[in-house]
């Protein structure tokens, strides 16, 4: 569907739209609650090296794994804003897509020491419009570096993490896994959304649809 055919009544309604999903992230980045879509089938999450964590039991398991690395907050900080938003609304106005790159930092234990990092990522976001409200579908965290603060990322671009827990480990391995390398070239990953008139599983952010 063209932007230009579109009644004033459906571009106020995207703008709505678009101002809801900014929101449903910012509250998410604020550490919110964060919502999920509840009646559509297939939810996942994607962090990079951790793997992919699949509907409500596997987002039960990853809230546990963070909330793990928490269990003594003293000195801990992670902060991810979100800055260059790329959000396009489907035509049917039933799913949007969405990326986001975040400039974060983080003071956690790595490696069994609390250290301060430089935390930096991409998200691609895959919604849906449940009950007339916006809820994540697919969201996968993409990482672009993890190095010391006192280093660059030439030096040191991946700092060690503490191994996951057998219990809390993902349910299916990563599907894209490509933080800065002094030896790699880098990749336009994920690419922003372009516009769309309906969901089209080959353009998800999520896994793909094609597991063996």
């Amino acid at each position: 569907m063209s932007r230009n055919s579109l009644s004033l009544e459906e571009r106020i309604q995207r703008l709505e739209d678009i101002h809801q999903i900014q929101n449903l992230i910012g509250r998410d980045r604020y550490g919110g609650m964060v919502q999920y879509a509840q009646k559509t089938p297939g939810v996942t999450i994607e962090v990079a090296h951790w793997g992919v964590f699949e509907g409500s039991a596997g987002m039960k398991k990853l809230a546990n794994l963070t909330a793990s690395h928490k269990e003594d907050p003293k000195g801990l900080m992670f902060m991810h804003p979100l800055t260059t938003p790329v959000i396009e609304v489907a035509g049917d106005g039933k799913t949007a897509k969405g990326v986001w790159i975040s400039p974060g930092h983080e003071t956690g234990h790595y490696a069994g020491e609390l250290r301060a990092v430089w935390a930096w990522v991409k998200y691609g976001i895959d919604f849906v419009k449940e009950d007339g409200e916006w809820r994540i579908w697919h969201l996968h965290v993409f990482a672009i570096l993890r190095c010391p603060y006192e280093k660059s990322w030439v030096e040191a671009p991946n700092v060690d993490t503490d191994p996951i827990p057998d219990e809390f480990r993902a349910d299916k391995p990563t599907t894209y896994d490509h933080p800065y390398s002094t030896t790699t070239i880098q990749e336009l990953v994920p690419s922003p959304p372009e516009p769309y008139d309906t969901w089209n599983p080959k353009d998800s952010y999520g896994p793909p649809e094609d597991w063996g």
